[in-house]
């Protein structure tokens, strides 16, 4: 191509591209007239306001040329969209200058000033200007809320009901604007910006809040999710803690009930065999501390058990008043210490039911003992009534235990059930503060209720009701518990009995029980051992300890029941669990029986009786006993005594010395051994109230006849 040519075509394309930049400016300058400034720039709404009244000033404008040269003129054509012209500036004028509120406003009011003006002059609501009644209350929406939504249409309506009037009672408006179909025109698409606009903004405002409720219903399913998840995880958790709970309270149960069978057991044995007066009295000491002692850990095992849910009640037959005796047998001791009267009143009719006894026996204890605590002078009473039940094969029983303590303040009745809580001053009174708590709970489980009463200064008294089924005299355990054993009967063939346990101090106890009472022993300090002994000795009776090294009680006993033979011998466990229901799960794995550690020596032979069918003999002293001291405690006994002996076992009881209780005792069973041997069951069942009102009867007899 020539170069002038080329050239001639470069310089055509310059110009074109010169002239189209040129043309792209216009615009732009163009545009940024017609471009929101100032404070609200930013503001999207704001933004689309302008876009709205510059699009109107322009329609009208291009609308109000048009009509000048295809309507005739008249001063209405002129008038009406001067005035709106005018309003739409000074909105746009306000709006460039930041006050948007003041702009709605005034292209709200211009509007409806121009809509009302328009079917005024053009005949009223028939024409098109009502359409613009419908347009404004949406802008009003858009613009400055729903409240002035409200007002605006509020206004459009009255101004239309005043239309209506009019034209009702024949003050028709003027028809001064003849509408042409052009002008109809422009004011339809006129209405449909003024409309289309804010309706579009209310939609992307309703859209964008509905993403916005979608996001954050998304939120919320996500965070109910993690919630779940972690619920899930404390949940997990919370089980975990459960059952190191459960393992702790194990081993806790162990490592603590096995020293104190070693303790209980040796003291017992020392107390029953040859020891001297102050010996007997100071493992009596040791003996006491640990029944204290065993006590206080039984009751935190109790409440760990009892909110755990693992704790069960052993139904069995009972005769209620001798669960009373039980009880009060227990805590008459601490009331004479004290000084107090322990009164019973209660029917004097047997009274045969099914429960847990030794639950029963532990809440009237604990009741008991709780009002002995707190109460310095006066009385502790215990009073038992069957109320009226629907069902004759049931008994409402109701237990009220009242004292005449320092009372309990109304601020602490609510708290004094709760676990470690112990009302006013009993930060100085011993104990875990658990009885009330065990008491409530054991309650509860017995689907009765207890409740307290009490007034400061005046007592207190603790009402419990429950509902149990009757029983007869016949389901009632026949025969007394042994007392106390010193050797096997004659003529009973020899018992080999094997010791499966790893505790010396544990099996030391037992063997030297056993051997005393004319057992043959062996001892095996493990599961392997006992298997070992046993198909080597082949006892009749193995006593089987649970948690040993090499070999536990458990696979122990299933090894010796494969063996030859293992199906005949009797296997006894020898458990430091204070759960029922796992001693109950020893029955299901070969076992014979359990006994709960700590043991006492009476629980270990009549074990071996129930299971061998062995006899036991005690010593002549002791059958004499039962021939003689079988009987109560009468007046005319001890009148038959000189008066310095009775003189001397008051004097006695009421410093509460055991040494000289017991030494008193010995001299009367010199005089009369029978009195001596109901004094002395008296005085181990800690009866002592009942010797001193016996002593009582005879010195106020005595003193009568000398009168």
């Amino acid at each position: 191509m020539p170069f002038a040519k080329w050239l001639s075509y470069r310089n055509e394309d310059d110009v074109l591209i010169t002239t189209a930049s040129a043309f792209q400016t216009r615009v732009r300058r163009l545009l940024r007239v017609f471009r929101l400034r100032g404070p609200l720039a930013s503001d999207p709404t704001a933004q689309m306001l302008h876009a709205l009244l510059v699009t109107i000033a322009v329609w009208m404008a291009a609308g109000f040329i048009l009509t000048l040269h295809l309507a005739p003129i008249t001063l209405t054509r002129l008038a009406l969209p001067l005035a709106l012209q005018a309003s739409l500036a000074v909105a746009l004028i306000l709006l460039r200058l930041g006050q948007f509120r003041r702009a709605s406003l005034v292209y709200l009011a211009g509007s409806w000033v121009w809509a009302t003006a328009i079917m005024y002059a053009a005949g009223g609501i028939r024409t098109y200007a009502s359409v613009f009644y419908g347009a404004l209350p949406v802008s009003a929406a858009w613009l400055l809320g729903y409240g002035w939504a409200l007002r605006t249409a509020g206004i459009c309506i009255a101004t239309t009901l005043i239309f209506v009037c009019l034209e009702m009672f024949g003050s028709a408006p003027l028809r001064t604007l003849s509408p042409t179909p052009l002008g109809i025109w422009f004011a339809l698409v006129q209405a449909t910006l003024i409309a289309t606009i804010p309706v579009g903004q209310v939609l992307k405002k309703l859209v964008a809040t509905l993403n916005e409720v979608q996001k954050y219903k998304q939120d919320l399913e996500s965070l109910v999710d993690q919630r779940t998840a972690e619920l899930v995880k404390a949940r997990d958790q919370a089980e975990g803690a459960n059952r190191a709970k459960s393992v702790f309270l194990a081993n806790m149960s162990h490592e603590l009930r096995t020293p104190l069978n070693a303790i209980l057991g040796f003291s017992s044995f020392l107390r029953d065999n040859g020891a001297l007066e102050q010996q007997r009295h100071d493992l009596d000491i040791i003996n006491r501390s640990g029944e204290h002692l065993l006590a206080l850990i039984n009751d935190v095992l109790d409440v760990a058990k009892i909110e755990a849910g693992r704790t069960e009640l052993e139904i069995a037959t009972c005769d209620v008043g001798r669960v009373i005796e039980d009880a009060t047998n227990m805590v008459r001791p601490g009331a004479l210490q004290k000084g107090l009267t322990l009164r019973v009143e209660s029917s004097q009719t047997p009274l045969f039911i099914r429960t847990d006894p030794a639950r029963l026996r532990q809440v009237l204890i604990n009741l008991l003992n709780n009002a002995v605590k707190f109460t310095e002078n006066g009385s502790v009473t215990l009073r038992m009534a069957v109320s009226p039940s629907n069902n004759p094969a049931e008994a409402r029983l109701v237990f009220e235990v009242e004292d005449t303590g320092a009372g309990i303040a109304v601020s602490d009745q609510a708290a004094i059930f709760d676990t470690f809580v112990q009302a006013g001053a009993a930060y100085r009174q011993q104990g875990t503060g658990l009885g009330l708590t065990i008491s409530r709970q054991i309650v509860e489980l017995m689907g009765g209720t207890i409740q307290v009463e009490s007034v400061p200064g005046q007592g207190s008294r603790f009402r419990m009701e429950i509902t149990v089924a009757r029983a007869e005299e016949s389901e009632v355990s026949q025969g007394p518990p042994l007392k106390q054993v010193f050797r096997l009967e004659q003529g009973q063939p020899e018992y080999r009995i094997l010791i499966v346990e790893d505790q010396q101090e544990n099996w030391m106890i037992l063997e030297r029980l056993l051997n005393t009472a004319g057992f043959q022993t062996r001892v095996a300090e493990n599961g392997a051992d006992g298997v070992k002994e046993y198909r080597a000795w082949r006892p009749q009776f193995i006593w089987m300890d649970l948690r040993m090294p090499l070999m536990d009680g458990v696979e122990a006993t299933r090894m010796i029941r494969e063996s030859e033979g293992g199906g005949e011998v009797k296997i006894v466990a020898v458990t430091a669990s204070g759960d029922l229901r796992k001693r109950r799960e020893l029955l299901t794995l070969g076992m014979d029986g359990y006994v709960p550690k700590p043991y006492r020596s009476t629980e270990i032979f009549e074990c071996m009786a129930h299971h061998l069918g062995c006899r036991y003999q005690v010593s002549e002293t002791t059958s004499k006993a039962e021939s003689q001291g079988t009987g109560a405690l009468r007046a005319e006994d001890l009148s038959t005594l000189p008066a310095e002996m009775r003189h001397e076992l008051r004097e006695a009881i009421v410093a509460l010395n055991r040494e000289r209780i017991s030494a008193a005792i010995g001299r009367i069973s010199e005089v009369n051994e029978g009195l001596g041997l109901i004094l002395t069951r008296h005085a181990e069942s800690y009866r002592y109230s009942r010797i001193f009102d016996v002593i009582k009867t005879v010195a106020t007899s005595a003193a009568g006849d000398d009168s």
